[in-house]
This record gives C-alpha cells, structure tokens and sequence, in this order.
C-alpha cells in the first residue's frame, strides 16, 4: 500500500513539473487627469493663447473637474 501511495505522489509531482505555468495578470488602475492632453502645458491657436489647468476637486472632494485649457 505504501508503495502505492508513493507512486501515486511520484507521479503527481511529475506531471506538475509538465504543466505550463501561468502568467500574472498586473491591473493598473489610475485616478486623474492624463496631465496636457495634446497641446502640452499651452499652445497658440489664431492668436489666442491657452493654458492648461489640471484637473481637481469641487464641493469638498464631491466632484471631480477634469483638467481643460483656459483662455490666459
């Protein structure tokens, strides 16, 4: 019986050995804006010269504001 049951485990940890590994997922989750957008910090457009203004928190951290260029 003991050899048996010795065989049995051989054989296991053998075709454990053969079986593929798998790889780990990795989960990135971020909270923000992607900071300039396009046009980096400002950019001019037919004269007129905007400014980036990073995204932030309004009414006591109830709303987000994502970041948008501004007029400077």
């Amino acid at each position: 019986m003991k050899h048996k049951l010795a065989v049995l485990v051989a054989a296991l940890l053998g075709l454990s050995g053969m079986l593929t590994t798998v790889e780990a997922i990795s989960l990135n989750i971020d909270v923000g804006d992607r900071g300039f957008y396009t046009h980096g910090g400002g950019y001019w457009d037919h004269g007129v010269h905007y400014c980036w203004v990073p995204g932030h928190w309004r009414n006591h951290h109830q709303f987000w504001v994502h970041g948008h260029y501004v007029i400077c």
